[in-house]
Parts: C-alpha cells; sequence; structure tokens
C-alpha cells in the first residue's frame, strides 16, 4: 500500500454530488489503474455513486470493482485488485474515520510468489489463471542424458511435485486440491523440416503399479517444432492424494516424432530413479 499516489479528480466524476474526491492510482494494478475516495454531503448522493459503482458490476467481470463506505465516505477500487489487498484499504478508512474496524484481514502466505513453474522452488507459489496455484513441494534428481526420436532431441531438465489447488477442477478433469508430478522438458529439432513432438501425451508408470497420462490441458508444451528450433515447456501428471508415496522408480513414455501427421520417430522410455534433490 506505499506505492500508492493520489490527485484531485475532475469534476465530471461525481461533481455535481460529491463534496470531494481523489484518485488513487497503484502502479502495480496497471498503468493509470487504482481507485477513488469521495465525501459526499449526504448518505443519499453516496448511495447514488455506490450504485452506479455496484450495478456496473453485476453487469459483467470487465466492470467488476470493489466498493466500501465509512460514514459520508466512499471507497472504489479496480476489481484487479486481490480481495484480501482490498480489505487493507477498506479497513484503513474505517479506523480513519470511526475509529476502529472490524474488518477481518487474511494473514498473507510468507512463501515466495514467482512467475512460472521453472523458476519454482521448494516452498514457492506460482499462480496460473487457468490451472490455479501450485506450491513446490519436492525437488527430485532429473537424469542427465539426451533422447531422441527421428530428429527431435530432448531433455528432462528438472522434475519436482506440487500442490495443486485447482481453479475450475471440472475443467481440468482433477480434484479441487491435488499432487501432482511436473517436468520442465527442453526439446530441439535437429532437422530443417516441421515436425510434431508431444512431451504432454506422455504417460507414466510407477513401481507401485499405476500408470497415470499426462494433464494435457495443464501442460503447456507447443508441440509443432519448425526446422531448426529448441523449445521449452512443462509436462504435468496428477498424482492424487498419494503423491509418489512409497514410488521408487518412473517410467515416462513419450510418443515418436511424426511428420505430415505420419510418426517418423521412435517412442521413447525414460527411466527415472525416484530421488530428492
Amino acid at each position: 500500500m506505499k506505492s500508492e499516489k493520489f490527485r484531485i479528480l475532475p469534476n465530471d466524476e461525481f461533481g455535481n454530488i460529491r463534496k470531494e474526491g481523489k484518485r488513487i492510482l497503484i502502479p502495480s494494478l496497471g498503468s493509470d489503474a487504482g481507485g477513488r475516495l469521495f465525501l459526499f454531503d449526504n448518505e443519499e448522493n453516496l448511495q447514488k455513486a455506490k450504485s452506479y459503482y455496484d450495478e456496473l458490476s453485476n453487469s459483467g467481470p470487465m466492470f467488476y470493482s470493489h466498493t466500501h463506505q465509512s460514514g459520508l465516505f466512499l471507497l472504489q477500487m479496480n476489481g484487479d485488485m486481490e480481495d484480501n489487498d482490498f480489505a487493507k484499504y477498506a479497513a484503513s478508512l474505517e479506523e480513519a474515520v470511526t475509529g476502529s474496524t472490524s474488518i477481518k484481514i487474511t494473514e498473507e502466505s510468507k512463501a515466495n510468489k514467482v512467475e512460472n513453474l521453472t523458476d519454482a522452488q521448494v516452498g514457492d507459489v506460482v499462480k496460473d489463471d487457468f490451472a490455479g496455484t501450485y506450491t513446490i513441494t519436492d525437488l527430485y534428481i532429473a537424469p542427465t542424458d539426451k533422447y531422441k526420436s527421428a530428429d527431435v532431441e530432448f531433455t528432462i531438465n528438472q522434475i519436482k511435485t506440487a500442490k495443486l489447488v485447482a481453479e475450475d477442477p471440472d475443467l481440468i478433469e482433477t480434484k479441487p486440491e491435488t499432487n501432482v508430478l511436473i517436468l520442465s522438458i527442453t526439446g530441439e529439432n535437429l532437422s530443417d523440416d516441421t515436425v510434431s513432438f508431444h512431451p504432454n501425451t506422455a504417460k507414466m508408470t510407477t513401481d507401485t503399479k499405476r500408470q497415470i497420462s499426462s494433464n494435457v490441458m495443464i501442460s503447456p508444451f507447443e508441440s509443432e517444432f519448425i526446422g531448426n528450433i529448441i523449445q521449452k515447456g512443462e509436462v504435468i501428471f496428477d498424482l492424487g492424494e498419494e503423491g509418489l508415496e512409497g514410488v521408487t522408480e518412473l517410467k515416462i513414455i513419450f510418443d515418436g516424432t511424426a511428420k505430415d501427421a505420419m510418426t517418423i520417430g521412435e517412442e521413447v522410455t525414460v527411466v527415472v530413479p525416484v530421488n530428492k534433490k
């Protein structure tokens, strides 16, 4: 909340019914984004302004914004702001106006938030707008070998597990909370031809007699390899509640490389001992 800036609002923003108005700019929400703080002469005018924002919010997600009233003050904030962050602003306003507040502030997680699964380490949290929230639980020793199917050569750079809290469990066909295995893979097309390689359709077996297909919905890997290019991505397996409990060895089976819808490369099986770093 220390990065906000204030400026006086132009008169056309409720100028006929408000007493004062200030624009709050919060750079972390985007250029010229933030909210507004109004002071009104009476309750009726305040409710007119609050109803305006609340009705816009009801018209669709694009127009959603947060609103909170304290006395004759009205606080409005961009809908992209997290609920807990808005609660902090609302609580500060209430305390300034009334001397106290009943607004609950959720204690923030001390886990480090990172941008992507590749960079994430144990304890890090990665928010994916489609899949949900990953919290990395363990890192494992990845094989150092290079593997090849036709002219596509690939390596498994990282192996890690995470707890996934799904954004929409039905959409990605998983439980609301589950354990996942994440492979970070680099593939290179050594030829001039455009080919297809699909690590995100891999299957995995365990020495505890489980067979698990990768979750294609949440495995971000581009399968088309134009000539002489390198691509990176993640392949994710849903391990369920049991995770890797009791597992000492994995076998990961990758489909062969294809060209013009015809398979031209051999299927590749990678055997990985399960050893934590």
